[in-house]
């Protein structure tokens, strides 16, 4: 029950803090800066086995002195002579609320996974707490965040609900005006069974083709570790991609 109240009073929370009137002014000095960018990965190999493999994904970030949002999404699908052999979609939306004169902030942060090959099929996760800003100028940003929420995951003959803690290292490097790096890890200790956790792990690395070009080639791999699994599945279920992405 306390993780269900957690999912209902999060959004509404976010709601009263996007358009309460005094944080509406002070936004006013700063006007609003929306990034958007499209990538598209696609590869395939015949002769002895046939393979082939589709990734698509979607980002949007905005930025100013007091807010920030980023969402994402990416789907992704393969398949080996004819027989489908991965196929998933993750939604991902994540909100800060920053105080320009002291390093900590609030943020608040909700995702949706949906995996024909895990032992659930869907999953529900949500989690709020506050964060720190280790280092921040124009070519790095280090921080970390600490909360608390939790997940639900289910399918036809699964149904699980888990309290979680979250702690999180963020990092970014703009290496230089073609290449940026950016590296997010993030742990979730269960509530209900001590020792037991699941961590996500995604690292990108994207290369301009120009200097001036929108249009960039991106490296992304993923991670998804679980200590506890039904016996033959493994742990971890390493993923990555390489597709050409297009900043707008």
């Amino acid at each position: 029950m306390q993780v269900n109240k957690t999912f209902s009073t999060l959004p509404l929370l976010a709601l009263w803090v996007t358009f309460n009137p005094a944080h509406a002014e002070e936004n006013e000095e700063a006007p609003p800066t929306w990034h958007h960018q499209v990538e598209l990965g696609a590869n395939g190999s015949s002769g002895n086995t046939q393979a082939s493999q589709l990734h698509a994904g979607y980002s949007a970030d905005y930025a100013d002195d007091y807010d920030t949002w980023k969402f994402v999404l990416a789907y992704d699908r393969a398949e080996s002579n004819d027989e489908l052999s991965a196929k998933r979609f993750f939604a991902d939306l994540k909100k800060e609320w920053l105080w320009p004169d002291i390093p900590w902030f609030g943020f608040m942060q909700g995702r949706y996974d949906n995996d024909d090959f895990k032992d659930w099929q869907y999953r529900v996760s949500a989690s709020a707490g506050v964060g720190y800003q280790h280092y921040k100028d124009d070519n790095w940003y280090v921080a970390t965040r600490y909360g608390i929420g939790g997940n639900i995951s289910r399918s036809d003959d699964y149904d699980v609900s888990t309290p979680e803690l979250m702690l999180a290292l963020d990092t970014k490097w703009h290496i230089n005006e073609i290449q940026s790096f950016d590296f997010t890890t993030a742990f979730y200790p269960d509530l209900d069974d001590a020792g037991e956790y699941r961590n996500l792990t995604a690292l990108n690395w994207s290369i301009k083709l120009a200097e001036e070009s929108n249009l960039a080639l991106k490296l992304g791999l993923t991670n998804e570790y679980n200590s506890s699994v039904e016996e033959g599945t493994d742990n971890n279920d390493f993923t990555y991609n390489f597709s050409l992405a297009w900043r707008i």
